[in-house]
């Protein structure tokens, strides 16, 4: 007896199951890659945004926050917390207060926030000539 075999179509079990596996690998990796482009935006954004809170408090103070020595600090954007240090530094070869009645101070400041469930912080530093009353 001679039995008559149809030609088969389509794919195997096997194959299917190794293009499925190939697929879901491909995915994983192309999910893993977006997501690490997310995360490296946001925290760049974050960096950016307390680079220029910080340069804003540095310019202001001895303007706007007229301090002679200590320590300012407030909150911006409900985020990022700031404190500013005004030290002072002692040159006794130059006559900044008597002559130009200005006053030399190292200024720095810090901010702080938290992203992606870590603390994170900057920390800009000055030298500013600040008017004496």
């Amino acid at each position: 007896m001679i039995v008559a075999r149809k030609k088969q179509q389509g794919f195997s079990l096997l194959e299917v199951l190794v293009a499925f596996s190939i697929f879901a690998m491909s995915l994983g990796i192309i999910f893993q890659i977006y997501s690490t482009g997310a995360r490296s935006t946001i925290m760049g954004d974050e960096y950016t945004r307390a680079v220029i809170i910080a340069q804003s408090k540095l310019a202001s103070i001895g303007i706007e926050e007229i301090q002679s020595l200590g320590e300012l600090s407030g909150t911006e954007a409900e985020k990022y917390y700031w404190t500013a240090r005004i030290t002072p530094i002692e040159d006794e070869s130059i006559e900044l207060e008597s002559t130009f009645k200005v006053v030399m101070r190292h200024v720095e400041v810090e901010i702080n926030w938290d992203s992606l469930g870590k603390s994170r912080s900057i920390k800009l530093n000055t030298i500013k000539l600040i008017p004496v009353s």
